[in-house]
């Protein structure tokens, strides 16, 4: 381990919280982290169907709650109580 001129150790290799992953790069990025999850783990496979089924489950009763309780316009109002109008 180096000494910075701050007395701070740094390290020699990379830290996956410094790599910026953001738009279809960063979808790739997670693609490949699961894919490589399913390969070098066998049992993830069955937490992955078991979480891809959870979320669409979740979706459709949140979904489902929509359209059964659509917001009213004093709720939309609510909601945006608060936020600043954008300036062009």
């Amino acid at each position: 381990m180096k000494k910075q001129s701050g007395d701070l150790p740094t390290h020699a290799e990379i830290t996956i919280h410094k790599v910026p992953v953001v738009g279809v790069v960063g979808f790739i990025f997670v693609v490949g982290i699961i894919a490589i999850a399913l390969f070098g783990l066998p049992v993830a496979k069955w937490f992955l169907l078991a979480s891809l089924l959870a979320g669409i489950a979740v979706a459709g009763i949140i979904r489902l709650a929509h359209k059964v309780r659509p917001r009213t316009e004093e709720e939309e109002v609510q909601l945006n109580v608060g936020r600043q109008a954008r300036q062009p």
